[in-house]
C-alpha cells in the first residue's frame, strides 16, 4: 500500500449509548456487521470477517436506491477488544468503480456506561474525504441503533 501524505486524517465521531464491549462486536460479530451495514440507504448481502490482526473481511451491500452492488473488504492490522481496531479499507462496485486502499483505525473511548466511537479514516484520495465523512456518520447511526 503506497501511502498517501497529501490528504489530512478523516475523524468523525459519536457516542454511542452502550458499553464498548456492545460497540466493539459491531466490528468483530459478523451476524450485529450485517445488521448496520454500512446505512440506512443499504442492504446488506454478505459479511465475511476474521476479527484478528492479518484476519480478512469482505461485505457486499446493495444501493436500494440504485440497486448499485458495493464490495467491501480488508485486513485487520490491530485488534483490541473493546477499544481498538485497525484495517485496511478498499471497496468496489458491479458498476466499475474500484477505490484504491486505504486505513481506518477505530478507538473505543469508555465514557461511564456509554462508548465514545471515533474513526480515523486516513490515506483515502482527496474528492473521497467528504462523501466518506458523510458515509461513516451514517454508519455510525446505524450501529447505534443496532448495539442499543
Amino acid at each position: 500500500m503506497t501511502l498517501r501524505t497529501d490528504v489530512p486524517a478523516l475523524v468523525v465521531r459519536r457516542v454511542i449509548h452502550a458499553p464498548p464491549d456492545r460497540v466493539f462486536r459491531a466490528w468483530s460479530d459478523p451476524e450485529i456487521a450485517g445488521r448496520w451495514g454500512w446505512g440506512k440507504a443499504y442492504d446488506t448481502l454478505s459479511v465475511e470477517l476474521d476479527c484478528r490482526p492479518g484476519g480478512t473481511w469482505r461485505q457486499a451491500i446493495r444501493d436500494r436506491n440504485t440497486g448499485e452492488t458495493f464490495y467491501f473488504d480488508g485486513v485487520f492490522r490491530e485488534v483490541v477488544p473493546a477499544k481498538r481496531v485497525v484495517h485496511t479499507f478498499r471497496w468496489t462496485s458491479d458498476r466499475g468503480h474500484d477505490e484504491a486502499e486505504s486505513l481506518v483505525a477505530v478507538d473505543l473511548v469508555p465514557q461511564g456506561g456509554h462508548t465514545e466511537v471515533v474513526i480515523t479514516h486516513t490515506q483515502l484520495p482527496p474528492d473521497k474525504v467528504r462523501e466518506t465523512t458523510e458515509g461513516w456518520g451514517d454508519c455510525l447511526e446505524q450501529i447505534a441503533l443496532t448495539v442499543t
